[in-house]
């Protein structure tokens, strides 16, 4: 029975995502929307690779920005310069963010707080130096650009691709709420907690803080190739300061340490510039505003805040009507 529950719990939510996500082309009514709802997806599998290693591993990276890039600069070189196809093209770039992943914190992830998160940003700025300085290998500042993705001679359209990668970020959410559910989100959350009492108690501190790392730099690459592939593109600004910007705000807007914050936050901060448009050079401070106020009095972000209205409208709801008189009461 309780394993039962457990899958419920894994699976419930990431199927209502997918039923509600396969019914919004049909609701749109121009394709910048659709391409607005396939960027919330492609976010939503960034920022759950950095939820799972910051928010239950409590890891801080500021470098998901670089690996981001790697993935489609890795997989835009296969396909254009190597004539690899699509099929092989994708695994190989995942593999090469895993292997940098892994090369790059197994000296980063002896450090901790502050420390870590200086030494990834600091990978984060050289892959962008990199990007913009290497012309005859990235093509400089100008990027490059990505071939159509072909599916039996057939090139996939911006529907069909919205749908593919809607699907991949479900799964990577059912993912998210296996490791969470499992014995592996308690060993995650030991490491948040405390890294000596975890290894106390026989976590293998080092392995743990190594795979988790591995997978978020995975998870973002696999955003990157997607964000490559709907772009047609990729230039220096996918791994630039705007981009962990927007990684940071979601886990702010969405909440740390929770399932579907990423999800929640990435709608946020997609949709909420285009509503600010209007207030034209005020647009900037309001948003800044706005993220004030959220950490000031939601820090826990959107999916602490949902949980406590249903909680009151559920005891508003239980609560009996004024002159109504409970049973086994008696009325003065």
């Amino acid at each position: 029975m309780k394993s039962l529950n457990t899958a419920r719990s894994m699976l419930a939510g990431p199927a209502l995502i997918l039923l509600v996500g396969a019914l919004v082309p049909l609701l749109l009514t121009s394709g910048f929307h659709l391409r607005l709802v396939t960027i919330i997806c492609i976010y939503t599998i960034l920022c759950t690779g950095f939820n799972l290693l910051y928010g239950y591993a409590g890891q801080i990276s500021m470098g998901q920005q670089g690996f981001f890039a790697l993935g489609a600069y890795a997989f835009t070189l296969l396909m254009s310069a190597g004539n690899w196809s699509f099929w092989s093209a994708l695994p190989a770039a995942l593999l090469i963010c895993a292997g940098v992943a892994l090369l790059i914190g197994i000296p980063l992830l002896r450090l901790r707080s502050h420390y870590l998160a200086m030494a990834t940003l600091c990978f984060g700025l050289v892959f962008a130096g990199i990007a913009s300085r290497w012309i005859e290998f990235t093509g400089g500042t100008a990027g490059m650009m990505v071939p159509s993705v072909k599916f039996s001679g057939h090139i996939v359209s911006r529907t069909e691709l919205y749908y593919a990668i809607l699907l991949i970020m479900v799964l990577v959410l059912v993912m998210q709420n296996f490791i969470v559910s499992t014995h592996m989100g308690r060993a995650l959350m030991s490491l948040r907690g405390d890294e000596t009492a975890a290894q106390s108690l026989g976590v293998n501190v080092t392995a743990w803080k190594l795979r988790i790392f591995i997978l978020s730099s995975v998870l973002a690459g696999l955003a990157g190739i997607a964000s490559a592939v709907v772009n047609r593109q990729v230039n220096p600004s996918f791994s630039e300061f705007p981009i962990l910007v927007s990684i940071l705000t979601i886990a702010v807007v969405g909440g740390l340490g929770t399932r579907y914050g990423a999800l929640l936050g990435a709608c946020v901060v997609v949709i909420a510039p285009q509503g600010l448009a209007a207030f034209g050079e005020s647009e900037t401070i309001i948003y800044g505003v706005c993220l004030l106020l959220f950490l000031m009095f939601m820090p826990h972000g959107l999916s602490g805040l949902i949980p406590k209205l249903f909680g009151r409208i559920r005891r508003k709801a239980a609560s009996p009507a004024p002159g109504v008189v409970k049973a086994g009461e008696i009325k003065p």
